[in-house]
């Protein structure tokens, strides 16, 4: 398991105690995850119990012809 010391700051899969998976942005320079939708970070109690479920979450490509400009 990787250690989050070492993960990257970035979105990833994640699931809690068994609950439905959900996006989540792994904030390492506090060591945080911020569920997708909230405006606060999961508690150190609940984020014991992260599980990751992917790698980090490549960047969307947005093509040119969507791009303002």
């Amino acid at each position: 398991m990787l250690d989050q010391d070492d993960r990257a700051a970035g979105f990833y899969w994640i699931c809690v105690d068994g609950q439905e998976a959900e996006v989540a942005q792994w904030q390492a320079e506090w060591e945080q995850w911020l569920v997708t939708g909230s405006g606060k970070p999961l508690s150190d109690e609940r984020a014991s119990r992260v599980i990751v479920l992917s790698g980090c979450l490549p960047v969307p490509a947005i093509p040119a012809s969507q791009r303002d400009g």
